[in-house]
């Protein structure tokens, strides 16, 4: 992971939130077909891959020699609670729909952080603070090693000036990603919501959009008509 390298080379899928592309670049079938054979190896991010984790705020970033450890506040299970909380005019803080996920990476780890230039280079900068989890791309995954790039932002302490996206690759032998959602929503709503709860999962899992509140509202209208429209699983 060296300098002078270019995003459009290095993290194709990501490079269109940098710059502006006169054309796609990305083949997206073919990364597909990739994560499909690669799906045992990712474990439980495979379920998340390609959007998922978008604008999950990071709640705590612990960089050491050997493990990084990436706690996430799930968004898609946050933003179905507050349609949740809404729908059912439940009086709760709004702090506390909080839903874990946490992303663990390990062994011969080598982690490096670039802001990305305008015309796509990539310039290394020391580890900086991020807030969001904006998205990422697997870049390489063999029996001993696996490559991502990670798509943070980083807000800038002076409020006036706005944030900025930033690159993070990684290196390492293992990775995976630990879910806490399921537990966060009993403690929160007990099992008085678990069918909807449920439901929410299969569609999230599905091929289906439901990445906005919106979408979520008619989840819960979906399963109180008793009207479901899933559409089969990736």
């Amino acid at each position: 992971m060296t300098e002078n390298r270019n995003i459009q080379e290095i993290a194709p899928f990501l490079a269109n939130d940098f710059i502006d592309l006169d054309e796609p670049i990305f083949d997206f079938a073919k990364y597909s077909k990739f994560l499909d054979n690669n799906s045992d190896q990712l474990g439980n991010l495979k379920k998340y891959l390609i959007g998922k984790l978008h604008d999950s705020w990071i709640t705590s970033f612990n960089l050491e020699e050997e493990k990084l450890h990436i706690n996430l506040n799930d968004f898609s299970t946050h933003v179905f609670s507050d349609a949740i909380v809404e729908k059912f005019n439940i009086k709760i803080d709004y702090d506390k729909l909080v839903f874990p996920v946490t992303i663990e990476i390990k062994g011969d780890l080598k982690v490096d952080f670039f802001q990305v230039e305008e015309n796509g280079d990539l310039k290394t900068i020391d580890q900086i603070s991020c807030s969001e989890y904006l998205g990422e791309q697997i870049l390489k995954l063999s029996s001993n090693q696996l490559e991502i790039a990670f798509e943070l932002w980083h807000d800038n302490p002076d409020e006036d000036l706005p944030g900025d996206r930033i690159l993070m690759l990684v290196s390492a032998k293992e990775l995976k990603l630990i879910e806490n959602q399921d537990k966060a929503w009993n403690e929160i709503f007990g099992n008085t919501y678990d069918n909807y709860y449920q439901y929410f999962k299969e569609q999230f899992q599905s091929d289906r959009y439901v990445s906005d509140y919106s979408e979520y509202l008619k989840l819960v209208d979906e399963l109180k008509s008793k009207k479901p429209t899933a559409q089969p699983g990736i």
